[in-house]
């Protein structure tokens, strides 16, 4: 006798399979509708309260995870588990998506070892009031996992710890397979493209780690390498692109060896191709590279010349860039200019985040309006570094009294309120022109997107709900896309509530269907219908 799990999970394959993967709203209906729960009343109460809560929440009455814990998404969990195609990550770092249970045994040593005050200073340091000592797996949890009130940069910040274990080759094989076998058995990847740091040398003092840390690159590339080569023998479906990434900031670089942040960039370059000619075995598996970091304050074209010349080299070399950008920014429109001077000047192949490009400007300088004023009006001042204040004085105003009034909280005029209004609405316009240039050259020069709703959510701070992100915007205008889950140990999810969450953001619009075409990347959509086919010929 199936669980109510296994019911529910058989009826989303008759449903699915039936009607070609159609939104979830459909689904839902016409599961309700269907003979299928005739005398099936405890599977039809399942699905009735969760098309109610699923209502709640595009009406931002509670919280997504209210619906991630419902039994219909268990089942929904096992329908997209099962699917017979496996899904491409795009887009993981090592750090952040190491299992708690992995990372404990190999911290114990180092802990237990001779440098043990030494690595205690630094966890204090670094997590201050959250480290207590370290006694099991979910102590190292409660450290690695982003609180909901924790931002970008802590965000950073909280990485600190899985980087004291990969100190070795060895490690980094280990740390390979573990993740491999991990998306694998449980979440249904087959490829992963996989970031790391190629340096973990900086000058900012919050990265600063043992030097016993600072290995080769290439020992973490082979080690890398090395791991998911063993656990590819293993299995034939199995796929990985080892993608190292340069780190932004400008203080991030060695600069003990090092003159200049090009200097640095420039012999990473070099590291890279040396490596690949002393080890061809790795071209089919390193054939690209990324950017990572904290970009709000490098925007501008002179931020972006440092990487140029190397960027440039690996490009004549056969490899692709990719880069982090619209992720963190000061303004949405710093946010636009960043990813379009990464298209123009390092001439990117893949945007990742890219959340700048899916904001809806009228609706977000609305919304900032209407806190400002709101503020105001209780004679509140407009406090420095949120987002309000950096959009507020970036605007182009013809009257800089009255940013002055706003920062200093002086009620404002009801003609000044009038000439904010107006500010507010020639920003968003032109925003939005900008906004819309740049996607348009991302779809003429078919460069693709991916997706990282999760990441986006938590991080950014630029929305509140899942329902506002673009991903199904992004689909309409016809834009390449692919799925990931950035640091999903770190973030507290995984590759397929990534995918659930995507689809209870649009029940209406998003198709299972193409949702399942863009996270296996398979395009041939008659081919994913015969597989849901053979899905349900297996329960019936």
């Amino acid at each position: 006798m199936p669980n109510p799990i296994q019911k529910l999970t058989n009826l989303v394959i008759r449903i699915v399979s039936e009607t070609n993967g159609l939104t979830l709203g459909n689904t839902i209906e016409l599961l309700l509708k269907s003979n299928y729960l005739d005398y099936d009343e405890e599977s039809k109460k399942f699905i009735e309260s969760f098309a109610d809560l699923l209502y709640q929440n595009r009406s931002k009455k509670i919280p997504i995870k209210d619906l991630l814990t419902h039994p219909f998404s268990h089942a929904m969990f096992e329908f997209f588990k099962s699917f017979p195609l496996r899904y491409h990550e795009e887009h993981i770092h090592l750090t952040g998506s190491l299992t708690p249970e992995f990372i404990y045994p190999h911290l114990m040593k180092i802990l237990n070892g001779p440098k043990k005050d030494k690595i205690e200073k630094l966890l204090k340091n670094v997590y201050e009031f959250s480290y207590h000592g370290i006694q099991g797996p979910d102590d190292i949890r409660k450290l690695i996992c982003l609180k909901d009130h924790q931002h970008f940069d802590e965000y950073l910040k909280i990485l600190f710890l899985p980087k004291l274990i990969l100190k070795d080759r060895q490690i980094h094989q280990e740390a390979a397979y573990h993740m491999a076998s991990n998306l694998y058995n449980n979440y249904n990847v087959g490829r992963i493209r996989l970031k790391f740091t190629l340096s973990r040398i900086s000058g900012l003092k919050e990265e600063i780690l043992p030097s016993e840390n600072y290995l080769s690159s290439k020992d973490v590339v082979l080690g890398l390498y090395d791991g998911f080569m063993q656990f590819k023998k293993e299995h034939n479906d199995f796929d990985f692109v080892l993608t190292p990434c340069f780190r932004k900031e400008l203080d991030f670089y060695d600069q003990t060896r090092f003159k200049s942040k090009k200097d640095h960039i420039d012999h990473q370059v070099e590291t890279i191709l040396d490596l690949l000619e002393k080890f061809p075995e790795l071209a089919p598996y390193l054939k690209e590279v990324d950017t990572v970091g904290n970009e709000k304050e490098l925007f501008r074209k002179v931020h972006f010349m440092e990487m140029k010349h190397g960027f440039r080299r690996l490009q004549y070399k056969g490899l692709k860039i990719r880069s982090h950008h619209g992720e963190s920014f000061e303004t949405l429109r710093k946010g636009v200019q960043s990813v379009d001077n990464a298209l123009n000047i390092w001439r990117i192949d893949t945007l990742e985040h890219g959340i700048s490009l899916g904001i809806n400007p009228n609706f977000y300088y609305q919304r900032i309006v209407d806190r400002v004023i709101k503020d105001n009006q209780q004679k509140i001042p407009l406090k420095e570094h949120t987002h309000e204040y950096n959009e507020v004085k970036h605007m182009d105003w013809p009257d800089f009294n009255i940013p002055e009034k706003l920062y200093q909280g002086i009620p404002l005029s009801d003609s000044e309120i009038t000439s904010f209004i107006k500010t507010k609405f020639h920003t968003a316009l032109e925003t939005e022109h900008y906004q819309h240039d740049v996607l348009n050259h991302m779809i003429n020069k078919n460069v693709p997107l991916i997706s990282l709703p999760t990441s986006n959510l938590k991080l950014t701070g630029r929305f509140d709900y899942y329902k506002d992100h673009p991903f199904s915007w992004w689909e309409k205008k016809g834009l390449r896309l692919g799925i990931g889950t950035d640091n999903y140990i770190t973030l507290n999810t995984n590759f397929i509530q990534e995918l659930l969450i995507l689809l209870y953001s649009d029940p209406d619009n998003l198709k299972i269907n193409k949702l399942l075409s863009v996270a296996t990347r398979e395009k041939r959509r008659a081919y994913i219908s015969n597989l849901l086919w053979d899905m349900r010929k297996k329960i019936v």
